[in-house]
């Protein structure tokens, strides 16, 4: 058992009525989504290699006009618009899948992770290797904006350690590239994938909030 302070994922007190689904946002999964109550083999799931391929080429592109002896700057404008034009339906259509997925449930309301994103424009993080850097914001706001057209809230929550700790017990697993192991005593969890189970810890630490449906989506905290 870690003797390092988690984030409370199990046990917390919510509105009656209200389901979290937890929503965790990648690049090889772009989205894994599941309820609190839920298991990983019923979490929902849309693959994000396609987009991941895409932004590699976009790269390589970059650094060759980059490199070149002349001015580029209009080039890798062209370029950067071409791929966001190309995977920017794929980002929304998933934010619309996920919130589809979410309507599933009496009273949802979705949970993504308060991630630190980076403040530089979009255009600024176009070379970056890790599409990361730029997708998860991208993706994160998409997911917001189509739940808030929904009337769905959304809350943020700790990011720290969901992908690492067990979504039953709540202690921290060992994390390869695709799945989590629990190795605590007794915990029936075993291996499971990384993502799904990472969906169920964000869902789990949904608190209990008063939300306001405005664009920012954030939480209102009452005293």
């Amino acid at each position: 058992m870690s003797s390092t302070p988690l984030p409370t994922t199990v046990g917390q007190r919510r509105p009656l009525g209200v389901t979290p689904v937890g929503v965790d946002v990648g690049v090889k999964n772009l989205i894994a989504a599941a309820p609190a109550d839920g298991d990983v083999e019923s979490a929902f799931t849309i693959e994000g290699g396609h987009i991941r391929t895409r932004h590699e080429a976009l790269v390589e592109a970059m650094r060759a006009l980059q490199g070149a002896k002349f001015d580029s700057t209009e080039g890798q404008i062209q370029l950067f618009a071409a791929l966001w034009h190309q995977i920017r339906p794929q980002v929304y259509d998933a934010a619309v899948r996920v919130v589809r997925y979410a309507q599933e449930f009496a009273g949802p309301m979705l949970v993504l992770e308060d991630l630190p994103f980076c403040d530089a424009p979009l255009w600024e993080r176009r070379t970056a290797s890790d599409v990361g850097t730029w997708l998860l914001p991208a993706l994160q706001h998409a997911i917001a904006a189509k739940a808030c057209d929904a009337g769905i809230p959304v809350t943020y929550v700790d990011p720290k350690y969901t992908t690492q700790q067990c979504h039953v017990c709540g202690d921290l697993g060992s994390v390869s590239q695709d799945a989590v192991e629990c190795t605590t005593e007794d915990c029936p969890v075993g291996t499971v994938s990384r993502d799904e189970s990472a969906a169920l810890s964000i869902a789990q630490r949904a608190p209990s909030l008063t939300f306001k449906r405005d664009q920012s989506m954030k939480p209102v905290h009452h005293d």
